[in-house]
C-alpha cells in the first residue's frame, strides 16, 4: 500500500476557497433604507441579501435593480403556515 501527500493539490485546493458576504436587515418598507442598502452592497460586493419589509408600491418589490435575482414569500403564504 503507497501513501503519499500531494501538498501542491492540497495549497491548490486552498486557494480556491472563497467568502461568501451576506448581509440581514429589515428596511421597514423604506425608500431611504433601500437606497443605502444598494450602495452597500455595490461597495461590499455582497453575494446574498435577505431582507424583511422591502420598500413595496401596489405589492410589487421597488428600488431593487433587476440584475438581482430575489425569492418572495406573500403575506397570505405566511399567514397560512
Amino acid at each position: 500500500m503507497v501513501s503519499y501527500t500531494n501538498t501542491t493539490h492540497c495549497n491548490r485546493m486552498y486557494k480556491m476557497q472563497t467568502q461568501i458576504k451576506c448581509i440581514q436587515i429589515n428596511l421597514q418598507h423604506s425608500k431611504l433604507a433601500t437606497d443605502n442598502l444598494l450602495k452597500i452592497v455595490e461597495e461590499d460586493s455582497t453575494d446574498i441579501l435577505c431582507i424583511q419589509e422591502p420598500y413595496t408600491i401596489q405589492n410589487k418589490i421597488i428600488g431593487l435593480s433587476k440584475k438581482y435575482k430575489y425569492l418572495r414569500q406573500e403575506m397570505e403564504e405566511i399567514r397560512q403556515l
